[in-house]
């Protein structure tokens, strides 16, 4: 275990079953350890054997079969506090065997069979009781006599039966019970200073010395009485040839028997085939020893001899006679080396003499005799221990991948070899055609089930539940479905069930100690977000894997996504993506893409948004029933408008109507008028009505250059001309007795809808995200360190479900912040004793959440603290020299000195934790970033040049030089000086640069040309009257920007050639047919009364303003409730504003993040309006960062 970069090592001993002895300041510079400390064991438990693991986590099995688990192992406190009892598998099963790893715990019991435990996490089995003991028992279906864990969870075990040294093979951080056990044909080899008998041979000399067929030996001999003179003699024979070297004596007599007996060397093959009779035959029994038999194997033990000679022994298949000198003695028994042997003048002689031989000397062995010392035998392991072996289950040693492609040995044998040519030769009379047949197995499904907590709609607390995901595959593809059940904790009930395909994203929504993931459905009326709650970081993290798999299979998204994708980021830092390639491909339909709006359900009046607006080539195809009591409908095209002092009744009706086509049944007339500033226009009445209570209509509009063209039932029946531009048409309202049947929005580009697009997590641990329209993206991470998308899709979170290209090691930093407030009294002076009605006096920055350094959690078992708690000098405003700064009263503005009317005081305090996760991104030098922009400057697949400028930590601007398509990462920063530190950039098309500095004004690049992309010089702009500007992005002839206070200002008039700069801002207001901005009553308590919904908007009875709920709702209106309700706590205290805003670099895309997180979408944008008139609102996951930097309009 490492502390401050400092190894510990933890040792128990067990000590007569009723005591545990933990050794006391063991280290790698101190192994002998300091004293010994008892650890008693409680309800008088006893000790049978003992395990630790690589965070001293320690697991014991009791003589009872049970187990019992150390807790609160941390490095802090390595002997812990208690004992928890784990039972085992089965009632009538007993462990006998216990080991652990870091995330693994493996057992053996009575029987044989191999048990491993799920649940355990290593570095938080100290705080966590459930993660040192795990969640259950998982069978392996083997059967093995000993499992060894290594620090890594690598798995090595000892047969149950046959006694073979086992590895599992298969183990990664995502599947720790590895795939299968692969049999390890381990030689064995000694030190020449071995003192113990082997069943293996280092002797240089053997292959020149014996004959081969006496060096083999089965080790069921070495039982069998030594009684015969024949096996007498050998033994002396051999005793004065047995010392750990040859003395020049024996040397000798070895050459010169090997020069008589020639005749009797034998190759390898005879060998081979001769052991191959030997395991075939059955005719030596144990307990007789004929000559044959002795003629193979001479053995002399210090048990037998007083000579104190070594033994001689070989194994099947062994081809090298084992030596072994009991006179020498060395340290560490080193492999194939000299190296700590001490050596008896006398005896070794070949370590004092000069050798002759082609590998002599005294490190001895060369690559070409290196075979010679390694025999392989047939040998009875009786323990296997990994504590100190690393084996990379990505990367393995050789001999152990050499072992596993060779556990296919009988692919190439010969009968295997002819019975598949004598297959071939049958099928070829056969006359066999495939496509003829069906097949055995078109799909296939499986299920996942497990154990969670859900909070639905209507719930307030996350109630115990059973989910389970049923997943149908199909060969093809395209019939591939799923379903995911939600059901009550005694299985019987359902509380919801839903197809995945209504899944739009998957997000982890976790908080410290509370694992969490959103499953956001907003197309389903019953519930648009699923919350479940896990037990464990890897249960929440296993489910997130799978709902991602299923989700991304179903929707057809894989790998690196197009280059026309919307880039997003969590608050949590994960990263997410949209690809409209999908979306295109479903909706382009002879010409034109398609969109069928969802009227299944919905009632009359009925109103929706047209996403791309109602310009020229757009349609519209209405089909609906008339009642039969109906007696007028109208079908309204309006342009929403931003407007204030609105009256809430009149808030509806109170925006311009391009067209109000007004069927009147009984007066059999159809009217057509235009609503337009406060009043209507003059009626067009003519041409009758072919409609009658009762009927079918079907309604088509088509919009041309000069007006609109309207079919009833695909019969031409009127063209009404333009009042007011289509551009500015943003909604469709219908009103009436009718029932809708279908309504078909046919636009020349692609339609978006914010609330169906699919999120797709990619991967990583990001702050900011930016692309372009070639698709190369940057990102930087919370430590502002800059990355390059890789074109890779996966990492820790998939699980391993995702490709491992480009998928690279991350680290990210984050600071928590606690605030620790005191007030003045003329008693004690300043003091955490506060009034009754002040803040918290350990609190986070508004003072409404009590926050303590001690009960900080971090978010996940991926990260750790890497400091302590320190207090920060550098707090916005200024502090003084202990970090306190003032202020009259809470929560008055804060300064660093203190003034006389100053009553209360704060101080920050803040501590760091890093995060260790994996993605698609490649760290980018060492230049760390506050912002970046990037503009292509070509199509993809051109490799044109990408511009990419930056904001470095210290204020500077950066150019990024030689960045394109086949090269994302560039090749150096080029420093552009400027006056005033920056702290946002964005550039646009036509050599547009704005940046916006730390004292809060605006910036534009002057003198950008395609041959000096990096201009001539920084032009101040004035910022938006009484605003701070924090934030920029840049279109075409439009310039966003945002301030501190969540507001955005809108740069009018922005001309290349006339006002580059523009002519003024244009500040949003908070308007109430926005729904990511919530007015909150001014006399609003922590009790508020119940507000009730009325259509789309709300009451709160505390004041006659109107507040707006349940913004997560996709339309610009929220949705309507079926009974009252309580507003929704969580969106009204959110942060008010924006977050964040995306422009991208062609006309009318205007994207945003809203204070409560929210996806928006700019509607109503035409060339006259470059501001819109109103948002478009997706799924609220608690997005960040947006970047539409590559969203192409695409028209066919």
């Amino acid at each position: 275990m490492r502390r401050r970069n400092r190894l510990l090592t933890y040792l128990w001993v067990e000590i007569k079953y009723l005591e545990l002895m933990f050794r006391v300041g063991t280290t790698t510079t101190c192994p002998e350890g300091q004293r010994w400390s008892t650890i008693k064991l409680t309800n008088g438990h006893e000790v049978c054997q003992i395990s630790v693991g690589m965070t001293g986590l320690v697991w014991a099995v009791l003589m009872t079969g049970k187990a019992i688990v150390r807790t609160g192992v941390t490095r802090d406190n390595p002997m812990g506090e208690d004992w928890v009892e784990v039972d085992p598998p089965q009632k009538d099963l007993k462990l006998v065997q216990v080991s652990v790893g870091t995330d693994a715990v493996w057992a053996v019991t009575h029987d044989g069979e191999v048990w491993f435990r799920k649940g355990v996490k290593g570095e938080m089995s100290g705080v966590c009781e459930q993660m040192a003991s795990g969640t259950g028992w998982v069978e392996m279906m083997s059967k093995m006599s000993l499992v060894s864990v290594a620090p890594n969870d690598q798995v090595w075990a000892v047969g149950h039966e046959d006694r073979c040294l086992y590895y599992r093979s298969g183990i990664t951080q995502s599947e720790l019970t590895g795939k299968k056990w692969r049999l390890i044909n381990a030689p064995l080899q000694l030190s020449r200073a071995s003192s113990n008998a082997s069943l293996s041979s280092s002797n240089r000399h053997s292959m020149s010395g014996t004959p081969q067929q006496q060096r083999h030996q089965s080790w069921g001999s070495l039982n069998r009485p030594h009684s015969t003179s024949e096996g007498t003699t050998l033994i002396r024979e051999w005793e004065e040839q047995s010392r750990s070297a040859p003395t020049p004596t024996s040397l000798k007599l070895w050459q010169r028997a090997n020069d008589g007996k020639n005749s009797q060397q034998t190759s390898f093959q005879d060998i081979y085939l001769s052991e191959e009779k030997k395991r075939s035959s059955n005719s030596l029994d144990m307990g007789d020893l004929t000559e044959a038999s002795v003629a193979n194997i001479t053995i002399s033990n210090e048990s037998l001899t007083k000579s104190g000679e070594s033994i001689v022994v070989s194994g099947k298949g062994m081809g090298n006679v084992v030596k072994i000198n009991p006179a020498a003695w060395s340290p560490v028994h080193s492999v194939g080396s000299m190296v700590g042997v001490e050596a008896h003048p006398e005896t070794d002689g070949c370590i004092f003499d000069p050798d002759l031989t082609s590998d002599s000397g005294v490190y001895g062995e060369d690559e070409s005799s290196g075979g010679i010392y390694w025999g392989e035998c047939d040998a009875f392991w009786c323990k296997v221990e990994a504590g100190a072996c690393y084996v990379d289950s990505t990367n393995p040693p050789k001999w152990i991948a050499d072992m596993n492609g060779g556990s296919h040995g009988d692919i190439g044998e010969p009968w295997r070899m002819y019975i598949l040519e004598e297959l071939k030769k049958r099928l070829k009379n056969v006359q066999f055609e495939p496509v003829k047949y069906e097949k055995v197995v078109e799909k296939s499904s499986w299920v996942k089930n497990g154990d969670a907590k859900c909070k639905v709609k209507g719930s307030i607390s996350y109630d115990d539940c059973i989910i389970e995901l049923e997943w149908i595959s199909s060969d093809s593809g395209s019939l591939d479905s799923g379903i995911f059940t939600i059901l009550n904790s005694d299985g019987a009930t359902t509380i919801l069930q839903f197809s995945v395909s209504e899944i739009m994203s998957v997000v982890c929504c976790s908080e410290p100690g509370n694992p969490r993931i959103a499953i956001h459905t907003p197309r389903m009326p019953r519930s648009k977000v699923v919350r479940l709650q896990f037990s464990s970081d890897s249960d929440m993290e296993d489910w997130l894997a799978h709902l991602t798999s299923v989700s991304c299979q179903l929707n057809n998204v894989y790998g690196r996504p197009g280059p026309s994708s919307i880039w997003t980021t969590t608050a949590l830092g994960d990263v997410y993506v949209y690809d409209p390639a999908a979306t295109e491909e479903s909706q382009y339909i002879n010409g034109a893409y398609v969109q069928e709006l969802d009227v299944a359900g919905k009632e009359v009046p009925y109103e929706c948004i047209l996403q791309n607006g109602f310009g020229c080539g757009s349609s519209l195809k209405i089909t609906v029933c008339i009642h039969d009591d109906a007696e007028r409908l109208s079908f309204n095209l309006v342009c929403y408008s931003t407007m204030s002092n609105v009256k809430q009744k009149s808030v509806m009706e109170s925006h311009d109507v391009a067209l109000h086509f007004n069927p009147r049944l009984k007066e059999n007339i159809i009217v057509r008028n235009t609503y337009q500033n406060g009043q209507w226009g003059d009626e067009e009445r003519n041409g009758g009505s072919p409609l009658k209570p009762g009927s079918d209509l079907t309604l088509e509009i088509v919009c041309e250059t000069r007006g609109y063209r309207i079919y009833i039932d695909d019969t031409e029946f009127v063209f009404y001309s333009h009042r007011i531009l289509p551009q500015s048409i943003t909604h469709l309202r219908i009103k009436g007795l009718m029932t809708l049947c279908g309504i078909l929005y046919k636009s020349p580009s692609i339609i978006i809808d914010p609330i169906t697009m699919f999120w797709r997590q990619m991967g990583g641990h990001l702050k900011k995200v930016e692309t372009c329209a070639v698709g190369v993206t940057w990102g930087i991470g919370y430590d502002s360190t800059a990355r390059v998308y890789t074109g890779g899709w996966g990492g820790s979170f998939l699980k391993g479900l995702g490709s491992n290209t480009g998928i690279n090691t991350m680290t990210d930093t984050h600071n928590y912040y606690v605030y620790e407030n005191q007030r003045w009294n003329p008693v004690t002076g300043y003091t955490s004793h506060g009034l009754p009605t002040d803040r918290y006096m350990w609190s986070d920055a508004t003072g409404r959440q009590k926050r303590t350094r001690e009960l900080t959690k971090l978010l996940s078992m991926h990260w750790h603290w890497v400091s302590d708690w320190i207090v920060d000098f550098h707090t916005p405003g200024g502090v003084d020299r202990d970090g306190w700064q003032y202020a009259t009263d809470f929560p008055f503005q804060y300064h660093g000195k203190k003034q006389f009317t100053d009553y209360v005081r704060r101080r920050r305090w803040f501590r760091r934790c890093q995060l260790t996760t994996s993605g698609p991104w490649q760290e980018l030098g060492n230049t760390k970033l506050l912002d970046v922009s990037l503009y292509g400057t070509g199509k993809p697949g051109t490799d044109a040049p990408v511009y990419i400028w930056a904001v470095a930590t210290n204020g500077e601007a950066l150019f990024r030089r030689g960045v394109s398509e086949s090269c994302p990462v560039g090749v150096s920063w080029e420093h552009i000086p400027s006056d005033q530190a920056l702290v946002s950039i964005s550039c646009g098309p036509t050599g547009q640069v704005w940046a916006v500095g730390r004292n809060g004004s605006s910036y534009w690049r002057l003198g950008i040309t395609p041959a000096k992309p990096t201009g001539v010089q920084w032009q101040n702009v004035e910022p938006p009257t009484n605003a701070h500007l924090k934030y920029i992005s840049v279109g075409k002839d439009v310039v966003w920007a945002l301030d501190t206070s969540g507001k955005l200002h809108v740069r009018r008039e922005v001309q290349l050639n006339v006002f580059p700069e523009g002519t003024h801002w244009q500040t949003l207001p908070v308007m109430p047919n926005d729904p990511i901005h919530i007015e909150i009553p001014e006399n609003y308590t922590k009790h508020p009364k119940k507000a009730t919904f009325l259509g789309k908007l709300c009451r709160v009875p505390l004041k006659t303003s109107s507040a707006l709920g349940n913004a997560v709702i996709g339309s610009v209106n929220l949705d309507t409730l079926s009974e009252p309700c309580s507003i929704d706590m969580s969106v009204v205290n959110a942060k008010q504003g924006f977050r964040q805003v995306s422009v991208a670099r062609e006309p009318g895309q205007v994207w945003a993040i809203s204070g409560s997180g929210i996806l928006c979408r700019r509607i109503g944008i035409t060339d006259e309006n470059p501001a819109g008139t109103g948002w478009a609102t997706g799924i609220g996951a608690n997005w960040q960062y947006i970047s539409v930097g590559a969203l192409v309009n695409k028209s066919k």
